[in-house]
Formats: structure tokens, sequence, C-alpha cells
């Protein structure tokens, strides 16, 4: 013979059965809602996993072209590289490697004897690394070749004593301390850096500049 429940076990039975079927109607009612959400994260979750397969296949692809730049480099062909490296932009600015193809273009200009300041600019922009701070030590020199001081020590200011190119950046800033007319302060700047054994050839530059 079955035990018959105490008051109080059926009161809960009846409770959490009250619950359960509160819960089925609140659902029953809201069953559109919801598999509307579910068909929403479904399609959110399939997008974003081709869009990441989309960007693998991309930089594959980069990776593929960038290797080509750089063998025709190597074999010195370097109007096919340059015509390569339009390519890599038209299709592949947007991965990673877009920064070496950056590098690759300014040494074409440099092999040209031609400055491809823009391009410096935008690795500058790129690099979140302290290299950033030696293209922004080659813009304030070539803002100072171009003779627009103010640029050239605007980009100065961002080489501090911590950055691995203080000390050659810190002889720009006295070339534009001499063409300011501020020699004594200039003759500072290179009496510090010619005393700095630890880069001879810095050093030097800086006696001769005395």
């Amino acid at each position: 013979m079955e035990k018959e429940k105490l008051p109080i076990e059926k009161d809960v039975d009846l409770e959490l059965e009250y619950k359960i079927y509160r819960i089925y109607d609140i659902l029953k009612k809201k069953i559109k809602t919801i598999l509307i959400s579910l068909v929403i994260l479904l399609i959110i979750f399939a997008g974003y996993y081709y869009k990441k397969e989309l960007d693998l296949q991309k930089k594959i692809k980069a990776s593929v072209e960038l290797t080509k730049i750089s063998q025709l480099i190597s074999d010195n062909k370097l109007a096919e590289a340059e015509k390569e490296i339009g390519n890599f932009e038209k299709n592949y600015k947007d991965t990673d490697y877009y920064k070496v193809v950056l590098a690759y273009k300014i040494l074409l200009k440099r092999e040209s004897n031609l400055e491809d300041l823009e391009s410096v600019k935008q690795i500058s922009n790129l690099l979140e690394t302290d290299i950033s701070s030696g293209f922004k030590e080659y813009l304030s020199y070539l803002s100072y070749k171009n003779g627009d001081l103010k640029t050239s020590k605007d980009y100065l200011k961002s080489i501090d004593s911590k950055s691995y190119n203080y000390l050659s950046s810190q002889i720009i800033s006295a070339f534009i301390l001499k063409k300011e007319g501020n020699y004594e302060e200039a003759r500072k700047i290179l009496e510090m850096v010619k005393n700095n054994q630890n880069y001879r050839y810095l050093s030097l530059l800086a006696k001769e500049s005395l």
C-alpha cells in the first residue's frame, strides 16, 4: 500500500506543478520570439565563422603575394616588384602584411633616390611597437630636409630618452637648432652625443657636426 504523503509534501508538489505550467504558458506565448532569436543567433554565428574563414583565405593569398614581391626585389626586378605592390594595395591593404609592403615601397623609392613621405607616414601610424619611432625619426629628417622645421620638431617630440634611436634623433634636433640660429643649444646636444661612447658612429657624426 502506497504511503500517503504528508500535507506539506502535497503542497510542495502542487507549487512545483504550478510553476512548471506557468513557465510552459510563458514559453508558449513567446515561442515565436524565442525561435526568431535562436535563428538570428545562428545566422550571426554562421556569419562570424564564414567571415573568419574568408579572412584566413585572404591572409594566405596575401602571404603568397608578399613572397612574390620579396622574390622580385631579391632578383632585382624592381619594376615588376613595384607593379605587384600596386596589386597588393588593391586587394590586401587591410591585412597585417601591408606593413611589410609599405616598407618595400619605401625601399624601392630609396633605390630610385626618391622619398616616399606618404608611405613612411602610413607605416608609422600602423606600427605600435618601438620600431615606429625609427620611422618618426625618418619623417623628421625628411621634413627637415624639405625646410619644414616645425613639423620636423613635432615628430621628434614623440621620441623620448627610452627609445632606441634617441641619440640619433637628437642629432637632427641639433641640426634644427642650428638652422634656427640657436648654436649654443645645438652645441650642447652634439657634445652630449659625442661623449656617449656606446654608439661610436653617432659619436663621430656629432663630433664632425660641432
